[in-house]
């Protein structure tokens, strides 16, 4: 107790006097099948050698639902005298007890502070507690979805909300719902914008309460934090004619980006969003258990974001250089002849999938991994290290087993992510035509070029020389320099089979990726057809992205990339182009003409991470 408080009197009782301190210690354990209480009282109190108040005892109460509030609430266990240890003989080794100490001066003034209180058995927090903002287009309106799980041992919980802040007991705030299971429960009464303060309070058959603030989640329900899309005419080969930005979207107005080839620096348009924000990936290095150990500068991939030195390029570090993207919901469809892309933070409706963000259990996830740099074989491992050699000649059974000696997490790059990222590309150009769009590509040399002679150009960069390679999102050619086996896309004779997420949340049977598309979902009515290797003119609608089926365009019209084929055996993708493919490199470019065991000095593979959800 400070000094002034005594001044200005604030310890002093209406009836006078002063108020004595806090218990020195008090707890209560159960010990050898008994509850054992254990109970030192606080000192005098002594300003300047002068006593101001005298200890005399402490009274000690019990309640089986809350905490005594006063010296005479609850039953009474004891009134002590001086240190004590002793068996409460009324209370069970198995009951839950809230204590309350109440130490009083000889002048009969009591200490009330919840400092003097313990509990003895009471329920576990929740084991999970969380809540997120739903929107429902159907009926344009929101919702809120709680997720809950019991802990073992209680009989519900009682879960009650507020506007105001979080309700701190069974009975403050409004009652949302009193649970007895575990599940989703639905909050249909909210409002948007508004936060929502949600508190759980699992409690046991006798009446305990768990109040812990573990136990607490908020939601502010809102229709989305963005809503982009374009829509496209498969009919029009011009790759910016056939391309519109509808009015539905909140980039109806936004100006395309591009790469200004004269001046060497990219034009966002519309789309100057920081890493992290919207949909834009943020540059890491993670660990081989799937956690970020730190963020890298953007502008400067040696440096971390705090402008210290990074680990890009210390292979001696336990994990990898990688693009952390969020949680991207999307929704893909054709109709009239018009394929019709969106992506949102949030689904607008049950037919919204966030087809990148699921782990191999088929939970999903806050974010995804895709490589900054083409994979490097680093003692057994595939890396995505700055500075490292390329690694080729490697066959896909090969490259599977190095990528996923980094961990379970760890595959190889696969077909979901590079849906996503044509369909972002284009969105963001407005145009199917990427390499004049965003870079030409490392296309028309004789050799490949190693990771990391980009750090230092952004999250987008590219040149139209045809050797320095290209930059989108954060990651070194995506496209042109060196071939990149995908999992999840197979040609199977002359049938497409895919497989979207690692474990069966796609509808796939296959409980992991393969080299023969056993398992794989079969896609009708898109057996590769025209001209072998040459430009891609039409593609296949899913709800997950589209595919080549047709290759009778010309470098400057439809998606202007190229795909080969071979229909007479079965094949496992490689994608993007290498470095004297010209043209032909792009986003789009697949090869659908090489086996699994197929090596090469241009062909190799880069990592992609999905880390298992939170338990």
């Amino acid at each position: 107790m400070a000094e002034e408080d005594l001044i200005f009197g604030k310890n002093r009782h209406f009836f006078g006097g002063i108020e004595p301190s806090n218990m020195l210690a008090f707890g209560v354990a159960v010990e050898s099948g008994v509850v054992k209480v254990t109970a030192t009282l606080p000192n005098d109190t002594v300003v300047n050698n002068q006593t101001l108040c005298t200890v005399e005892g402490a009274i000690i109460r019990r309640k089986t639902t809350d905490y005594p509030k006063d010296e005479f609430d609850g039953d009474l266990v004891a009134n002590i005298k001086a240190y004590t240890v002793f068996a409460d003989s009324g209370a069970s080794p198995t009951g839950t007890y809230y204590y309350a100490a109440f130490p009083y001066t000889t002048q009969g003034v009591y200490n009330r502070n919840k400092a003097n209180r313990v509990v003895v058995n009471e329920p576990e927090p929740m084991q999970e507690f969380s809540a997120k903002s739903v929107y429902v287009s159907a009926s344009d309106t929101v919702k809120v979805e709680i997720t809950a799980k019991l802990p073992s041992g209680v009989a519900g919980a009682v879960i009650r909300r507020s506007t105001t802040g979080y309700p701190t007991s069974e009975t403050e705030g409004e009652l949302f719902k009193n649970i007895t299971a575990n599940g989703t429960y639905t909050d249909i009464n909210v409002t948007v914008g508004v936060v929502y303060y949600y508190s759980a309070f699992p409690y046991t058959s006798t009446g305990a309460y768990n109040r812990s603030e573990a136990n607490r989640t908020s939601v502010t329900p809102k229709k989305r934090d963005y809503l982009f899309g374009y829509d496209l005419v498969k009919a029009t080969s011009s790759p910016t004619g056939r391309v519109t930005y509808p009015s539905d979207v909140d980039n109806a107005a936004f100006t395309p980006a591009a790469m200004n080839f004269s001046t060497g620096k990219f034009n966002y348009g519309g789309w100057a969003f920081d890493p992290g924000e919207k949909f834009m990936p943020r540059p890491c290095m993670l660990t081989y258990a799937g956690v970020v150990d730190h963020y890298l500068n953007p502008n400067d991939y040696t440096k971390k974001v705090n402008g210290s030195a990074s680990k890009v390029a210390d292979t001696s570090f336990g994990g990898n250089a990688m693009m952390e993207w969020p949680k991207i919901y999307t929704k893909r469809w054709e109709s009239n002849g018009v394929y019709h892309f969106r992506c949102s933070d949030t689904p607008q409706d049950d037919t919204w999938d966030c087809w990148c963000n699921y782990d191999r259990n088929n939970n999903q996830i806050d974010h995804f991994y895709t490589p900054i740099y083409f994979g490097s074989l680093v003692s057994g491992k595939l890396r995505s290290i700055s500075g490292a050699a390329n690694s080729v000649n490697t066959t896909a059974a090969n490259e599977i087993a190095y990528a996923k000696a980094n961990g379970n997490d760890w595959y190889t790059e696969v077909l979901a992510d590079r849906l996503l990222l044509q369909d972002l590309l284009v969105m963001m150009a407005r145009s199917t035509e990427c390499q004049t769009a965003f870079g030409y590509g490392r296309c028309n040399s004789s050799n490949s070029i190693a990771p990391g002679t980009m750090n230092s150009k952004g999250m987008f960069w590219g040149s139209n020389d045809k050797t320095s390679g290209v930059k989108v999102f954060g990651m070194e050619n995506v496209w042109g320099n060196l071939w990149r086996r995908t999992a999840g896309w197979i040609n199977a004779n002359g049938t497409q089979k895919v497989k979207l997420t690692r474990g069966t949340h796609d509808g796939s049977t296959a409980t992991d990726y393969n080299t023969d598309g056993n398992g794989y979902k079969t896609i009708a009515n898109a057996t590769p057809a025209g001209s072998s290797g040459g430009y891609i003119s039409s593609m296949k609608t899913e709800a997950f992205g589209r595919l080549p089926v047709t290759a009778s365009g010309s470098s400057s019209t439809y998606e202007a990339d190229g795909m080969w084929y071979n229909n007479s055996q079965v094949n496992y993708a490689i994608v993007g182009g290498r470095w004297d493919s010209d043209l032909v490199v792009g986003p789009f470019y697949a090869s659908l003409d090489y086996t699994a065991s197929y090596s090469y000095s241009s062909v190799g593979a880069a990592l992609s991470c999905k880390p298992l959800a939170a338990a």
